[in-house]
């Protein structure tokens, strides 16, 4: 498991942030689609240890 940095774009402009442990930036995603179906644009960037 490694530390991902997600940002979750919604359609009305907000921003929110999570950080999480998920096995790939793949797996981070889907499970940010899974809890915000209406966001915009959702992007998972690996974060250093």
């Amino acid at each position: 498991m490694k530390t991902y940095l997600l940002r979750i774009v919604m359609r009305d402009g907000s921003i929110g942030e999570h950080h999480g442990l998920y096995a790939d930036g793949f797996d981070a995603v889907i499970v940010a689609m899974e809890n915000f179906p209406e966001a915009k644009r959702i992007s998972a960037m690996r974060v250093p240890a």
